[in-house]
């Protein structure tokens, strides 16, 4: 069982270090070790479980889907003072 760090943690899931720390407050998310006040880690053993855990899921940041176009009505960018011909 190798212990890792909230910072590393947060790079490997896609995560924010603060997500992690919000999940301790709140008593929830992996389960961690915490050596003194300032000291938290996380068993490697017991996150790959936890992330994969469907029941887990609903805790996760949703990825924003983009769709792929412009964000813009029939892909045309416009100014808000501009005549749009067309």
């Amino acid at each position: 069982m190798a212990l890792i760090s909230p910072t590393k943690v947060a790079r490997q899931y896609g995560i924010s270090a603060a997500l992690l720390r919000q999940w301790r407050r709140q008593g929830i998310g992996p389960e961690y070790f915490q050596f003194t006040a300032r000291t938290v880690s996380y068993a490697d053993d017991y996150l790959q479980d936890w992330f994969n855990d469907p029941d887990n899921a609903h805790l996760l940041p949703q990825p924003v889907e983009t769709g792929g176009g412009t964000g813009c009505a029939q892909g045309r960018v416009t100014h808000p003072h501009a005549v749009v011909n067309g």
